[in-house]
């Protein structure tokens, strides 16, 4: 006997997306270099908001849009006088505290949806250091609160990016430590 199972087109869109944004996330973290991981990162939130716009993720889809506009400016941090500003830190992180109001006044979304926005207000601090290594620390903590999200929401492809994230954050980091023993080991 034949099984008909009806696939929701958005969600199999939306999922297609996700796992674009798994392939490309992964060089966030691993990154040696900050403005690198901020062009990544740009393009990772850019795919997760079609990815959330997709399965009806409304605090997730304003909170990637608020880290697009976030990134931007961070990567002009060193280069354009307006954005190496404490206003701007502080601004990122407002719009992230305030963003579920909008899906739990609407019943959208549940409590959970305050989990991406607290992880959204410490990645404006992990992007806005500018030593890599703290950019991973505060990322990862960033990360686990969207993967809890992911869970809540039932969206796969982010289940398995942030979890790719986080290895990649480990994985950045074993790297970084390498290197750096390698040059004392070299200058010695």
């Amino acid at each position: 006997m034949l099984c008909y199972c009806e696939v929701d087109g958005l969600k199999l869109a939306g999922e297609i997306i996700g796992v674009v944004a798994i392939i490309e996330g992964f060089f966030i973290y691993y990154s040696a270099k900050r403005e690198r991981m901020l062009i990544f990162k740009f393009i990772s939130d850019a795919l997760w908001l079609c990815n959330l716009l997709l399965l009806g993720g409304i605090t997730g889809a304003i909170l990637n849009v608020i880290s697009m506009l976030r990134e931007t400016v961070f990567y002009f941090r060193d280069k354009r006088r307006f954005a190496n500003s404490i206003f701007w830190p502080i601004l990122f992180m407002l719009a992230a505290a305030v963003s579920p109001v909008l899906s739990l006044v609407s019943g959208k979304e549940s409590w959970y949806a305050v989990l991406p926005a607290l992880g959204s207000t410490v990645a404006v601090l992990a992007f806005y250091q500018r030593r890599p290594g703290l950019v991973r620390l505060f990322g990862s903590f960033s990360q686990s609160m969207w993967l809890l999200y992911a869970i809540f929401m039932l969206n796969y492809s982010s289940i398995v990016c942030n979890t790719v994230l986080l290895l990649s954050a480990v994985a950045g980091g074993v790297r970084a430590l390498c290197q750096r023993r390698h040059e004392e080991e070299s200058q010695a």
